[in-house]
C-alpha cells in the first residue's frame, strides 16, 4: 500500500504543462470516451459490437478510478502509519535551542503565506528557547516519468510551526512511505489560521486541528523528539 500512496504523491507533485500528472489519466480516458461517443453519434448511431461499448465503459471506469485514488491517497497524507501503543514514552527532556534532529516530515508546510502538503521531506526538528517547535524542510526540484517536473514555486525551504501548549496528542509507531520504513511520531496540534487563509475562507477564525508525521532513521532520534515534545508539559 505504501508504494501505491508514494506513486499517487509523485503524480500529484509533478506537472506536465500546467496540470499535475494525476490529472492526465482521467483527462485522457474521459477524452477518449467522449471521442468514441461523438464518432458514434456522427455516424448516425449505427449498431455497435458489444466490445466497443466495453472499451468505452473501461475507459470511464479507469478515469473514475484514478480520481478516486488521488482523493483516497491525499486523505491518508500519502503515508501508512501503524501506531505502537505498547511503547513506553521516554522521560521528558527539552532539546537545547542549538540542537536539531534529522527527520522525514509529512504535513502541511507554509512559507510566505502559502501552504502545501508534502510527504517524506528531509527535514530538521528544532525547538527554540520560547518552546516553539519548528520543522524545517527542503523541497528539491525532481522529475518523474521523464516529463513530469516539480513546479518551481514548490522548490525551496518550507516550515511547519508548532506553538507551545498547542499539542493535543502524540502517538509513536512505524511509518511507511514508498520503500522507506522507520520509527515515527504522529502529532496532532492546534494551528493558527493565517490572515490570507482567513481572507480565502471567511468565518473560519480561530485555531484549526492539524496532523503531521515525523519518521526517523532509528528509535533514538525518535525518542529525542518525543522527549522534547513531552517537555512541554
Amino acid at each position: 500500500m505504501s508504494r501505491l500512496l508514494w506513486l499517487a504523491y509523485r503524480l500529484r507533485t509533478h506537472r506536465l504543462g500546467e496540470w499535475p500528472l494525476e490529472e492526465w489519466p482521467p483527462i485522457l480516458t474521459l477524452g477518449a470516451s467522449a471521442f468514441l461517443l461523438v464518432r458514434w453519434l456522427w455516424r448516425g448511431m449505427p449498431s455497435q459490437p458489444a466490445w466497443d461499448w466495453a472499451v468505452i465503459a473501461m475507459l470511464l471506469l479507469a478515469g473514475a478510478a484514478t480520481l478516486w485514488l488521488a482523493a483516497w491517497a491525499a486523505g491518508r497524507m500519502y503515508v501508512v502509519f501503524e501506531p505502537e501503543n505498547e511503547l513506553a514514552p521516554p522521560g521528558a527532556q527539552a532539546l537545547d535551542p542549538e540542537d536539531k534532529v534529522m527527520t522525514y516530515a509529512t504535513g502541511r508546510f507554509e512559507v510566505a503565506g502559502r501552504e502545501h502538503l508534502f510527504a517524506g521531506l528531509l527535514a530538521y526538528w528544532r525547538t527554540f528557547a520560547t518552546r516553539e517547535h519548528t520543522v524545517m524542510a527542503i523541497a528539491h526540484a525532481t522529475r518523474f516519468l521523464v516529463a513530469g517536473r516539480t513546479p518551481e514555486q514548490d522548490v525551496g525551504m518550507w516550515y511547519l510551526f508548532v506553538r507551545p501548549g498547542a499539542i493535543e496528542s502524540i502517538s509513536a509507531g512505524t511509518l511507511s512511505f514508498g520503500v522507506r520504513r522507520g520509527p515515527a511520531l504522529r502529532v496532532v496540534h492546534r494551528r493558527d489560521r493565517d490572515a490570507q487563509a482567513e481572507t480565502r475562507r471567511p468565518g473560519k477564525s480561530g485555531p484549526r486541528r492539524d496532523t503531521f508525521y515525523l519518521s526517523f532513521d532509528d528509535a533514538s532520534a525518535r525518542n529525542r523528539v518525543w522527549a522534547d515534545l513531552l517537555a512541554d508539559g
